[in-house]
């Protein structure tokens, strides 16, 4: 049967924004427009003539058409691998264990079936069947329909990602051939593990998968070698419309000498302009990704190990910016298996690892946060009195949610704590993997699901008493005794009486003391004790000094806690250890209630 039906290649293009063509029909795709391509290229750019290579790439572009055919046939003509390319494939060569190749090609999706990856023949020729073969009739009989009898397909040809093509017709030996209307469109801004290195598979790329996940088209302007620039989405507003935008840079910064004060500049300003162009659309911004020091160690004079907290820093300032652990995403013990050069760019299983974590934390935080805070606190207070330390950060405000579901809510607390209550076992690890914890884990849930937080992020759980006070009624107040709000001059007497400063991160108490949260008792004007409150809104860090015990200050302080907690609005509680008999005395003595050291776990 003759391939008798036609197309232009550039009348089925998705995720290109422009196109240019020769004198012969060839049409090469553009993932940028003509002032980004301009900026790319810049003295202002950190290797202009590296990302004016990338940057040609075709990386994230399909065809995309429905037929009736059986066979089709792509002219296609495939560009040499550019040096920067070559050298990331001629590392791939030499890490034992690396995938083989070929390492890049055209790739394929039909009706939602994958098939293996493919390059151009010497005439310039991509072919394929679309017949699933496992729906024969029989094995090795192969239907052969009359024209136009033939099954509909969808078809997505993925064009390569780590060189530039040219395209020029499809055919075809149906009755027609058609384009697929665009979808809407997930803009992902990145370096070369955005562009694709080392996927092995155009159709396969992290990004891919997630625009696959969320049913949209993929606008992929990742460049190996792509820092935070400012300056180089120019003219992309108009042309890019999306409904969300993933950014992914700062692994490139770890490469050569580089000061915290300017990336931190640059990070805010390339930020600031995302969410100008897009101030609506739900943005998540990555930290850095896991990498391995063994083939290029990260250069002395680098910033690298502030990246993170500049990004983290620069996201908080945008409402529609989620920031996602980077360092979640793929497991660190698992990398030499999950890195296709040994050092920073995943191979196949690391793409697929990524992108179904990634997808995993988009769907959680989806929502606008406010919304997310809405169902958390509806689910926690469903759960009564075992959810308390959740419900209560929720009412307060306090933290991010980072997931709201029936079976867990899972909360970041500033100063590194996460917060959860949970029954569903299997979905609390499945966030707590995905959505990553490196701090203290604090759980209101049964010992089996502190388990599984085990299992996720590692450490030890060690069971609490939740103390609570219950009723609105404050504790007597000792008139005579001199109580007053803590300023931050007080941080270092804090931090020189405190008996577990180590729990603090850096920070947190100067965030706390700003926010009114510690109470000092004075005696003659000096300080003799104070009484805080952590960044989860639990009472503690009790402690009167030496020379003053047994005076009366700990009641006092913490009846005057009690009565400011119970004023603003919140149930006063605390996570007491059951080795200090001491707290939990005082506590009994004064009315608190406390709970079995059965329901509340530090998982650290």
């Amino acid at each position: 049967m003759s391939l008798a039906i036609s197309a232009r290649a550039a009348d089925l293009l998705h995720g290109a924004l422009d196109t240019a063509e020769d004198k012969t029909g060839w049409v090469r795709p553009i993932r940028f427009t003509p002032d980004q391509l301009r900026a790319l290229g810049s003295v202002r750019a950190w290797h202009p003539g590296l990302f004016r290579s990338m940057s040609a790439c075709t990386s994230g572009v399909t065809l995309e058409f429905t037929t009736d055919a059986t066979r089709v046939s792509i002219e296609l003509r495939m560009d040499p691998f550019s040096k920067g390319a070559q050298a990331v494939l001629d590392d791939v060569a030499r890490h034992e264990g690396g995938p083989e190749g070929p390492l890049d090609g055209v790739s394929v999706d039909i009706d939602g079936r994958h098939l293996p990856l493919m390059v151009p023949d010497e005439k310039n020729l991509v072919e394929f069947a679309l017949d699933d073969p496992a729906a024969a009739p029989e094995p090795g009989l192969v239907r052969i329909p009359l024209p136009g009898m033939g099954e509909p397909h969808h078809v997505r040809v993925w064009l390569p990602c780590l060189t530039s093509c040219s395209v020029r017709e499809v055919r075809a030996d149906g009755t027609y051939l058609e384009p697929v209307a665009a979808r809407g469109q997930l803009l992902v801004l990145g370096d070369s593990i955005a562009q694709g290195f080392v996927a092995c598979d155009p159709g396969r790329s992290w990004t891919a998968r997630l625009a696959a996940h969320l049913d949209l088209d993929l606008v992929n302007q990742g460049v190996g070698g792509q820092v935070f620039q400012p300056g180089s989405l120019a003219g992309l507003a108009g042309a890019a419309r999306p409904e969300a935008i993933v950014v992914e840079y700062g692994e490139n910064y770890r490469y050569e000498p580089c000061q915290a004060s300017r990336i931190g500049r640059e990070i805010l300003a390339y930020l600031y302009e995302v969410a100008e162009a897009w101030p609506d659309v739900p943005t998540w911004v990555l930290t850095p990704l896991p990498h391995s020091e063994g083939v290029y160690p990260t250069n002395p004079r680098s910033c690298a190990s502030e990246v993170e907290g500049l990004i983290a820093a620069a996201v908080r300032r945008y409402p529609q910016m989620r920031l996602v652990d980077g360092a979640a995403l793929l497991d660190a013990e698992q990398l030499p298996d999950l890195l296709a050069d040994g050092s920073d760019h995943p191979g196949p299983e690391g793409q697929r690892m990524l992108a179904e974590r990634l997808s995993f934390v988009v769907d959680a935080t989806a929502v606008a946060p406010e919304q997310r805070r809405t169902i958390a606190l509806a689910i926690a207070r469903r759960a009564g009195d075992a959810a308390l330390p959740v419900t209560e950060a929720l009412r307060r405000g306090l933290g991010e949610v980072l997931l709201a579901d029936k079976g867990a809510v899972v909360l970041g607390i500033p100063g590194g704590e996460t917060l959860v209550w949970a029954t569903a076992r299997a979905a609390l690890r499945r966030a707590m993997t995905c959505l990553g914890s490196r701090g203290v884990v604090c759980l209101c849930g049964e010992r089996r699901v502190a388990r599984e937080i085990v299992r996720a992020v590692g450490g030890e759980p060690r069971a609490c008493h939740l103390v609570t006070w219950r009723g609105d009624e404050a504790p007597e107040l000792d008139a005579s005794r001199d109580i007053r709000v803590l300023t931050g001059a007080y941080a270092g007497v804090i931090r020189e009486h405190y008996t577990h400063p180590e729990y603090l991160a850096p920070g947190e108490l100067e965030e706390l003391l700003e926010a009114g949260a510690f109470l000092g008792g004075f005696e003659d004007g000096r300080i003799v004790g104070f009484v805080g409150e952590h960044s989860d809104g639990s009472m503690g860090m009790l402690e009167v000094f030496e020379g003053f015990r047994r005076r009366g200050w700990g009641r006092a302080l913490a009846a005057a806690k009690v009565a400011g907690t119970l004023a603003a609005g919140n149930v006063p509680w605390a996570a007491v250890w059951p080795d200090n008999e001491a707290s939990l005395a005082l506590e009994r003595s004064m009315g608190f209630h406390v709970a079995p050291a059965d329901g509340l776990w530090y998982v650290s």
